[in-house]
């Protein structure tokens, strides 16, 4: 006679536990950094498996005695999985779509700084041709399959479009290039235009100045194709531990972040002796004040030689002086007529 315990020994039980290997995004390709009027290419890859992957488990037992086993295998799919779209999106909006069984799979969609090249784009990619800074962005693929998964994933990243400025940075130092001890040196560098913003950065001597107080920063100035300038000043007292061998060599130097990109300007500074002005109003001021001083010079021949001598320096400074003014002149006229 079977009892209860007989009957669960007989009974077999069966458990099928299925894990769906379905739609899988393998590799997504977006560009980070583009110069403008470049072409990219946008990739998006997946698989498609129609199969699932079953363990069984079984239980034999009688009288409560058992033994257990499990095994794994692939079965496929009655119907395999299809894919039903792929669609991409610049910042959340799309402006590409396939769908394979559509009488017209390819579809784009116009958006500002997109513009698609239907013959180099398929399923898998996207071919973009002539890049503006408006087509920086992030990019987005999204992969939809049909029944019986309706399963769907998507893979994004960020392209920045870049312009490289067409001149390096300009420095301009009022004219001036020889200082003395005490002098304070004001000068100003101008990047070229760019996108994103270039970073300026002064070096005395290849060496970066960083002392915060002599560095000024101005705000960057965006102009109406979006490109962007950067300006940055220096201001510092110079005494003769910055120059070598009589010269101070001062560069600016921009960089693009996120590219090996570097472009840089040198202006040479000259230790100077007295000016040519400082000289003359000294000698004019002394010739003026002679007669006020002369009791210190005594009277008679004594004043009168050091009041002609004063005056003698002061003509001595004067030729000088229109002597150079002569010799600047004709070398314009000359490089003018070179010109002509």
């Amino acid at each position: 006679m079977l009892t209860l315990n007989s009957w669960f020994g007989i009974f077999v039980t069966s458990l099928l536990i299925s894990d769906v290997i379905g739609l899988r995004l393998t590799t997504v390709r977006i560009p980070t950094y583009k110069f403008r009027g470049e072409s990219a290419l946008l990739e998006c890859h997946y698989e498609l498996n129609g199969q699932r992957k079953v363990r069984e488990s079984k239980s034999y037992g009688g009288n409560l005695r058992h033994h257990a086993y499990q095994t794994n295998y692939l079965e496929p799919f009655e119907e395999e999985e299809k894919l039903y779209s792929i669609k991409w999106y610049k910042d959340n909006e799309e402006f590409y779509r396939y769908v394979p069984s559509a009488s017209q799979p390819i579809k784009s969609y116009k958006i500002e700084g997109i513009r698609v090249d239907p013959n180099h784009s398929d399923g898998t990619k996207v071919f973009l041709r002539g890049l503006t800074l408006k087509s920086s962005g992030v990019y987005r693929c999204e992969i939809s399959a049909e029944a019986p998964s309706f399963n769907s994933v998507q893979g994004a990243g960020r392209m920045e479009v870049i312009y490289v400025p067409k001149d390096g940075p300009h420095i301009s130092d009022g004219g001036r290039q020889i200082f003395q001890n005490g002098d304070t040196m004001e000068l100003n560098c101008t990047s070229g235009r760019s996108y994103p913003a270039t970073t300026l950065q002064w070096y005395l001597n290849d060496e970066p100045v960083t002392d915060p107080d002599s560095i000024i920063h101005y705000p960057s100035v965006q102009n109406q194709h979006g490109l962007i300038t950067t300006f940055l000043g220096l201001s510092m007292v110079v005494n003769h531990r910055h120059f070598i061998d009589g010269t101070m060599r001062i560069n600016c130097i921009e960089n693009l972040s996120g590219i090996a990109w570097r472009s840089g300007k040198e202006s040479i500074v000259q230790w100077g002796q007295p000016s040519t002005d400082s000289r003359f109003a000294m000698l004019l001021g002394a010739v003026l004040l002679a007669p006020a001083l002369a009791p210190a010079f005594g009277t008679g021949t004594t004043a009168l030689g050091c009041r002609a001598l004063l005056l003698l320096l002061l003509l001595i400074e004067l030729y000088a002086r229109r002597k150079h003014s002569l010799g600047s002149a004709l070398a314009q006229i000359g490089a003018v007529d070179k010109t002509v």
